[in-house]
């Protein structure tokens, strides 16, 4: 009589039965959270990669953050400017009328005017930090005076607060860039020929009213002047918009790379749904096959007539 021998049938099959059940708890997992795994283990020898690539996402997050703020920043000191720039066209459409006219009705209140827009560009802030304030960037760069206070000054010096450096920032790896200059860069030039025009004033009469030959030489010698003024501010100007436009490319550089970066994180972390579908097919397949061998290897065994 041949002797039947069912110990491996027996491990076989309960190994078979082990491994469907593991098989179909972990597609079920990924089915319901739609995930390779829920922890880096889960990914073996790709959880370095996966590790860095999320800390760099992180990065780049952190880098779109900074750009949004920049990129508002940028547009309240184009703002600045632009009010500067208009105080400047002020000033010097003011003085050609007077010499056009040969009389200084109302540029007295036009100078005042312009100084006084110059005053809030000059001081302008975004999100509590002076745009104009060099790399200290808190308080106001300008001290506001009026022009007599000014004409009364040996010069402008103390409406002047040193601000350090002009601010850098990255914007980009290994990238950075020079935010806005200081408020004395971009403005001193104008109110020191505003403070220059009182102190004439103040020595040789006022421009008001009927210009004389003296008063009438001095006015058309001012509008040069104030053409240089405003052409340097202009010049600087396009520099601030030359950096609101490498900001902006690097907003759109920035959020490709995440793009990127992100979908490739996808494709790691996230499960077909499809593949998981068949391999939760097949472990259930396995499973119901491993347990009727099971069963029926259980039906074989000896031990029951022995009991």
């Amino acid at each position: 009589m041949n002797r039947v021998a069912t110990y491996n049938q027996f491990f076989g099959s309960a190994a078979g039965i082990a491994m469907g059940q593991a098989n179909m708890a972990k597609a079920q997992e990924q089915a319901a959270t739609q995930k390779v795994a829920g922890d880096l283990q889960g990914f073996g020898i790709e959880a370095g990669r996966l590790l860095s690539a999320k800390t760099y996402a992180e990065r780049l997050d952190r880098r779109a953050e900074t750009l949004k703020g920049l990129e508002a920043r940028a547009e309240v000191e184009a703002t600045a400017l632009e009010s500067a720039q208009a105080a400047v066209q002020q000033a010097r459409d003011g003085l050609a009328n007077a010499a056009a006219n040969q009389n200084g009705a109302g540029l007295k209140a036009a100078l005042e005017q312009a100084l006084s827009i110059i005053d809030t560009a000059a001081n302008a802030q975004y999100n509590g930090e002076a745009i104009f304030g060099g790399e200290w960037g808190y308080g106001e760069p300008f001290v506001p005076a009026s022009l007599d206070t000014l004409a009364a000054q040996p010069n402008t010096d103390a409406n002047w607060v040193d601000t350090g450096r002009n601010r850098t920032v990255m914007i980009e790896d290994n990238r950075s860039i020079e935010l806005s200059r200081n408020a004395e860069d971009l403005f001193r030039p104008f109110v020191d020929l505003l403070r220059s025009i009182r102190v004439w004033e103040n020595a040789n009469g006022p421009l008001t009213g009927r210009l004389t030959t003296a008063q009438l030489t001095y006015v058309q010698g001012l509008i040069p002047q104030m053409a240089s003024v405003q052409s340097n501010l202009i010049d600087k100007s396009a520099e601030a918009g030359s950096t609101a436009k490498q900001i902006e490319m690097a907003v759109t550089t920035n959020d490709a790379k995440r793009d990127t970066l992100l979908a490739t994180i996808g494709d790691q972390e996230n499960v077909d749904l499809a593949e998981v579908a068949a391999r939760l097919s097949a472990a259930q397949t396995q499973y119901q096959a491993s347990a009727a061998i099971f069963g029926q290897l259980k039906d074989l065994n000896l031990l029951q007539y022995l009991r």
